[in-house]
């Protein structure tokens, strides 16, 4: 992105900010004209960067729900930290050797494992080279545990042990990984963490894992006390720099912006190689799931405070020695020295800081956080809130987006309910969200609307991407159909049986059920958008249910700026829904890509009553097994009784225990309000 064309982007969204925040929401709606033309005259990478920090205004000004990260937009400075981590890997291992007097092995503790295969950047590359006999050294990886299902030893092997060669060492111990989201959910029986011999240097390295922890007081210290108990030699850290503390909503969005637009423009560069097979694609995900993207950061003093009250005294870098600098400063660079620390940055930004730590001579013990302490209550990363405004009818712009913010958290909802991994949504009238179509011959041409479309995995994105193809090259689509209905939705059970999509790029994608949903603006009545839901294949009955309850749910959700488009009159869709013929007394599990299913949306019997649902259900899937109801939890491989008599007490104590659960300081997922009155509780 060009300076200019940066430096005006920035002005205009810090004065639309303004804006909001002092309740003028014409003016807003008019720097969001200028933004969106500017956006629309730049490339398609620009584009999209504009667009989604546009977005998280629009949201802000109505108090909609947090933009979440999607794998169609790939901006979290983490992951760009993962492709570039060897380029500092001189300055921690100037570190280490400075440390070194007395050591004869080596036990190398880290929270991440190399996914960006063209560089040798496993943890070993952190030692410094040595000469003679080479020293015995350990590594033990603590992985998320979304991450079991990709890695494989044999390759994470090859990695260590050719970077163990460059180095002079030797590997001691074949590779450890255990599964947790910190030291403190770590068994001790799973994993060696404490040091063996006094000759030995234990390190720990954490890269982006704190500031996660932080946000949960309890967590952190948990984590801190762990860390005290292993008394390690050196803790490296690596996290988001922050220069202030206030939560000032203009200073955090500047920061934001200036974050993203280093890194999406390297990003974009490399785009083909962080999304090169499914491993690198979740890690991209896992770095920014759940985050707002405009949001602030532990300063330095406070990261002190927590370190020095558990026992560690930081180890001073110095960013004037000549042997501390970094091997290419054309994505990275070290900027200066603050409290200790070197700042990280990329052509004037500063993005990152490095600290390392060392325990207190004197042996103390961790002093829990008081709590008053403003830690105490965790750390919220979010700006300030601000009271929602009313919506402003005028707005075309902010009705525009607001609609389409909407749309998304809704269909990522419904997606994550029946477990599906794609959604794409499409907008009439709106070419690049800058302008109207004025040729009435054209005013149910629709476009695609990437920032707005759910894909869930690598698979949907590019799907997304052919779909989009398709409708270049005037493929008829569904979308055609749902917007004539009277019914406000098209059910196509079968795409793979419909002449104009069997030599379609669908086929590859294990795709041929879907439903997409006519919707309109409530403020701009003449705007029109279709969402369309997609699955594999299915038996036909099974299909037509799912595609009515997604339908009955998005009609009956809480909206502001959206509504579903239809002239049917209410009874109608119920008796259709009630209906629907079941071949079997269960409900027959639908699995999309691995290990997934929609949930149960088959009545067990016809006009039945549906029985009231506990919400322990959310974490186990129930079936008979050898003639007998069980209850198999989805986070582990452990299998309860799932009979009605044994009650659902014993599944709920595991839910809270149970080690392969998304714990609480884990991003989690959006959840929209719905509207339950007069309706029978979801299966």
């Amino acid at each position: 992105m060009a300076s200019s064309f940066s430096d005006t982007v920035l002005r205009l969204l810090l004065s639309c900010a303004e804006a909001i925040e002092d309740g003028d929401l014409k003016s807003a709606d008019g720097f969001l004209h200028s933004i969106l033309i500017l956006a629309g005259e730049s490339c398609y990478s620009d584009q999209r960067l504009v667009k989604y920090f546009a977005d998280a205004l629009v949201r802000r000004a109505y108090g909609l729900h947090p933009a979440c990260s999607s794998f169609t937009f790939l901006v979290d400075p983490a992951a760009y930290y993962h492709s570039i981590c060897y380029l500092i890997n001189g300055v921690i291992e100037n570190v280490i050797h400075d440390a070194l007097m007395g050591i004869r092995r080596f036990h190398l503790i880290d929270f991440s494992i190399p996914y960006y295969y063209s560089f040798g950047n496993s943890v070993v590359r952190t030692l410094p080279t040595f000469s003679g006999e080479p020293l015995p050294v350990r590594v033990s990886y603590i992985l998320p545990p979304f991450l079991k299902k990709y890695v494989k030893f044999s390759r994470q092997m090859e990695f260590l042990t050719r970077d163990a060669k460059e180095v002079n060492v030797k590997l001691e111990d074949e590779l450890k990984v255990v599964y947790g989201n910190s030291l403190a959910e770590v068994d001790e029986c799973e994993i060696d963490l404490k040091r063996r011999r006094d000759d030995e240097m234990v390190v720990v390295y954490y890269k982006f894992k704190l500031e996660k922890l932080v946000r949960d007081a309890k967590a952190m210290e948990r984590e801190l006390v762990r860390l005290k108990e292993i008394n390690p030699t050196i803790v490296i850290m690596l996290d988001f720099y922050s220069n202030h503390a206030h939560s000032n909503f203009l200073t955090c969005f500047k920061d934001s912006f200036q974050y993203s637009l280093k890194t999406f423009e390297y990003y974009w560069e490399e785009l083909d190689h962080y999304i090169d097979g499914k491993y690198g694609w979740e890690c991209n995900r896992e770095v920014g799931e759940g985050n707002n993207i405009i949001r602030r950061h532990p300063t330095l003093t406070e990261w002190q405070h927590l370190f020095s009250r558990a026992g560690f005294s930081r180890i001073p870098l110095n960013h004037k020695k000549d042997n501390l600098s970094v091997e290419d400063e054309r994505w990275l660079e070290i900027m200066g020295e603050e409290e200790e620390c070197l700042i990280l940055g990329n052509e004037g930004c500063p993005m990152f800081f490095l600290s390392a730590w060392k325990p207190k001579v004197e042996d103390g013990h961790f002093n829990s956080i008081s709590t008053n302490h403003k830690f105490g209550q965790g750390f919220d990363p979010n700006p300030a809130p601000l009271q929602p405004r009313q919506p402003f009818l005028e707005g075309l712009k902010l009705n525009r987006l607001a609609a389409l913010a909407e749309i998304h958290d809704i269909s990522k909802y419904l997606s994550c309910k029946y477990k599906l991994s794609l959604t794409l949504t499409l907008a009439s009238k709106v070419n690049n969200m800058n302008e109207t179509i004025s040729d009435p011959n054209k005013k149910h041409v629709f476009f695609i609307q990437d920032n707005y479309c759910y894909t869930n995995d690598m698979t949907s994105y590019y799907f997304m991407l052919d779909y989009s193809k398709d409708m270049i090259s005037g493929r008829p689509l569904i979308i055609e159909k749902a917007f004539e209905s009277r019914d406000g939705y098209h059910f196509q059970p079968s795409l793979s049986k419909v002449e104009d999509y069997r030599d379609s790029t669908l086929q590859r994608y294990n795709i041929d059920g879907a439903v997409a949903i006519c919707l309109q603006n409530r403020h701009t009545s003449d705007e029109v958008y279709i969402v369309e839901f997609y699955w594999p294949p299915t038996e036909s009955e099974i299909s037509k249910s799912l595609a009515l309850r997604i339908f009955d749910d998005l009609k009956h959700m809480k909206t502001t700026f959206v509504t579903v488009k239809v002239q049917v009159p209410e009874i109608k869709l119920q008796e259709a829904i009630s209906s629907i013929p079941t071949s079997a007394n269960t409900a027959m599990p639908l699995k999309i890509a691995e290990n997934a299913h929609i949930e149960q949306i088959v009545e067990t019997k016809r006009n039945k009553q549906r029985k009231s649902w506990s919400k322990v259900w959310v974490d186990f899937d129930k079936f008979e097994e050898h003639g007998k109801q069980v209850a198999k939890c989805k986070h582990c491989p452990k299998v309860f009784t799932g009979s009605s008599k044994s009650g659902t007490t014993h599944l709920n104590n595991h839910s809270k225990v149970c080690p392969g659960k998304k714990k609480p300081n884990q991003e989690s997922q959006l959840i929209l309000p719905v509207d339950t009155n007069d309706r029978s509780s979801n299966v």
